[in-house]
């Protein structure tokens, strides 16, 4: 009996010894096994269902006190900003230099010193026979045949330049006018003018005198001389007429 439970026993306990031997290797390749998956399993995005947190900067400053606008004060810039391009666009009218005003240059009017026709005309560098000295000469002016006593008439507008008398040619006027004329009217009587005064186109500044002395042999007429930038030129030109006239 006691060989039996002894024999027994002895096979009981070897039995036992591979029952935990396996279990336990068992145990070490569920283990191993899991490991094994939990290692080769893909790893979840674990930023996939993360909130998206604004950076600090960007986050609204919680400690200012933001006013609310109404619908009518929101749009308050928008009709100032119009009304402010309004302003600049009235301040950039008003800045606008003025137009200039348009002048307009007129042509000098001359008139006849008087109406009788011409009975010597401008000689320039040409000789003229003069009858009162009954040789040949140049006649630097023009003369008009006139009675004694007619209104003499300023050829254009002028300023008096200087009164005179002449041994020759009697009492003269002479007057300064634009573009450096000068006009001298000789053989006068009962003057109007005086030296500085300014006078009109067909002013009477004289009267025909009885005779000239230096053209005596023509009897009564004026005589007149211009000048222009101190070369003498053809009175007649200045008044568009010809000497067929």
């Amino acid at each position: 009996m006691k060989q039996y439970q002894s024999k027994h026993t002895a096979v009981l306990s070897s039995r036992g010894f591979y029952t935990i031997l396996t279990v336990c290797a068992l145990i070490i390749a569920a283990s191993a096994w899991v490991l094994w998956s939990t290692a080769t399993a893909p790893k979840a995005d674990s930023t996939a269902d993360a909130p998206a947190i604004t950076p600090a900067e960007q986050l609204p400053d919680l400690h200012v006190d933001t006013p609310v606008l109404h619908e009518e004060e929101a749009a308050a810039p928008e009709n100032k900003t119009q009304d402010s391009g309004a302003s600049d666009a009235a301040d950039t009218d008003s800045a606008a230099p003025a137009p200039s005003p348009t002048v307009t240059v007129s042509a000098p009017v001359f008139v006849r010193p008087v109406s009788g026709n011409v009975i010597a005309p401008f000689s320039g560098d040409e000789l003229l026979f003069q009858p009162t000295f009954g040789d040949w000469r140049v006649h630097t002016g023009t003369d008009f045949a006139a009675e004694a006593g007619d209104s003499v008439l300023a050829l254009t507008d002028g300023t008096v330049r200087d009164v005179s008398e002449n041994g020759l040619y009697g009492t003269c006027v002479t007057l300064a006018h634009d573009a450096d004329l000068t006009t001298t009217y000789c053989g006068l009587t009962d003057v109007r003018v005086t030296a500085g005064q300014a006078v009109a186109a067909g002013e009477a500044i004289g009267a025909v005198a009885q005779t000239i002395d230096a053209e005596a042999a023509l009897g009564p007429h004026l005589h007149v001389e211009a000048m222009r930038a101190d070369t003498a030129v053809d009175v007649l030109e200045l008044l568009g007429e010809s000497e067929t006239e």
